[in-house]
Parts: C-alpha cells; structure tokens; sequence
C-alpha cells in the first residue's frame, strides 16, 4: 500500500472532500463521504465503490495495521493520503473527528426493490429535515423489517454526513428512493396493494388494533407540523399511539420506532 503525505489545504482531493460535505457537491459529484473506520467496513462488506482514503497522522500511528490481511481496509485500498491532525480537521463533519474520510460512490436502490416479499411494509418519510431523526429512522427500518422507504421532497439528504453516521450502515442495506412526491408515493402503493397508513395525533385507529400483516405504507410527517391534513384524509386509516395525556407528542424517529415494532412483532406472531 502507497502512503503519501499531503501537507497543503489546496491539494485537490481535500477541496474535493470539503465539497462533499454539502448537497450540491454531493449531487454534482455523485459521490458521498463516509467517517470512520466501522463505517469504512460496513460499506466494503456491502461493495460501495471507494474511490479515495485520507487519514490523519494520529490515526496511521493509533491504528493503522499494513500486516493485518484480514483487514477489509488493507483489501480494497491501494494507496493512502495522510496529513496532518490539524488538515484533517477541516476535513471531517463531526467536533470529534474519528481520523478517516472516504470519498465512495452514491448508492442507488431498484425502486422495485422497496417492494420485495409477500408482504411489503414500506415508511414514507415525509419533509423530515434532521439528520438524525432520518438516519435513525433508516437504522430502525432496516432492523423492524421495512422492506423499503420512500423520502418526499424536503426531507434531508440521504448521504448528509450525519444521515450517513446515524443510520450506522442501514444506508448501504436498506432499499430507499428519494425526492419524492408524497401524493405519488400514495398512488403508486395503493396500485400495488399496499394499505395506506396515515399517523396521525388525531387518529382514530389505535396503532394496536391495526392489522400490520397485511402489506402497508406507513406515512410519518415533518417534525414539526406532521402531515398535511390533505394526505391523512387520503390514507385508509389515520393510525394514533395512544399516550399519557400529559404528553402532546413522540419525536418522529421514536413514533417509526414504535409502529414498525407493533408491525414486527405481529408479522413474527403470524397474526394481528
């Protein structure tokens, strides 16, 4: 393996990285960053193309190991740009960088693919702007047995930095498609078969009498203002989580929790 010192901010593959950490950069160069070296392995172990490795100096003497074969890092990278703590730290996303940046390629799902098995179960993630909430949604999805989700125009990239952290590796195995229209999310499941469920404050079905088995669409809205009245009177159920009267709501990321763990847990039972 090649290693080679970089010593200015102007060298061209770390303004390429800078880049990077916006949308704009991510879309125009079809390329994403991943940090740090667990999220380095998910993504070989799960073939994203990684294009370039910078570490910093501290990270090549704490970590680095050019003996270990079964190292998924030594495998796949032939050449490795260090530089100094004090670069790298213009380089990473986070207060506390982990001492590796890759450049990888964006992964793109089959559409068809959010669709696989007898009984879809499919999240809609409608206008949700925080990083965090998105990837851990994405995190919980992969684990509850979503099949697949959708995300509406105005909700947060999928490959922000923090989207990419949070979801700790459920971006690479869960199918997703992106930029969507809610209105056309809703037409084309319900052509495909899938109930159409609304969560809502205002439901009127209590999650628990929901049948989850049957394959479904569980729409989730915007943080702060949920989903447009419009769309949870297009749904077939507006679904509610019944909760103590002293509290008025559930972050988004806990209520997709609870939901898809009501569904998990019906499907597992092999009935509602």
């Amino acid at each position: 393996m090649e290693i080679i010192p970089v010593t200015s901010a102007a060298n061209s593959l770390l303004k390429r990285i800078r880049l990077l950490h916006n949308a704009s950069g991510r879309k125009k160069e079809g390329r994403f960053l991943i940090e740090g070296m667990k999220l380095f392995d998910e993504a070989v172990k799960h073939n994203i193309g990684i294009e370039d490795v910078v570490v910093s100096e501290s990270f090549l003497e704490r970590e680095f190991d050019p003996h270990n074969i079964d190292s998924a890092f030594n495998n796949v990278v032939s050449q490795v740009v260090v530089v100094e703590d004090r670069l790298f730290a213009q380089l990473a996303t986070t207060e506390t960088p982990q001492g590796l940046v890759a450049v990888a390629e964006l992964k793109t799902s089959a559409y068809e693919d959010l669709f696989l098995g007898a009984a879809p179960l499919v999240v809609v993630a409608d206008r949700v702007q925080d990083p965090g909430n998105l990837g851990t949604m994405m995190r919980t999805a992969l684990a509850l047995g979503a099949t697949g989700m959708m995300l509406t125009k105005g909700s947060v990239d999928a490959f922000n930095p923090k989207v990419v952290r949070s979801a700790a590796g459920a971006l690479f195995s869960l199918p997703f498609a992106e930029n969507l229209s809610i209105e056309s999310c809703i037409i084309d499941c319900r052509k495909r078969g899938l109930q159409v469920l609304a969560l809502s404050a205002d439901g009127d079905s209590p999650l628990a009498e929901v049948d989850l088995t049957k394959p479904s669409l569980l729409l989730l809205g915007n943080e702060a203002n949920g989903l447009e009245k419009s769309v949870e009177k297009s749904a077939d159920l507006m679904v509610s989580i019944p909760m103590s009267t002293d509290s008025e709501s559930l972050n988004v990321a806990i209520a997709n929790a609870i939901v898809l763990y009501e569904a998990s847990s019906q499907r597992r039972n092999g009935s509602h």
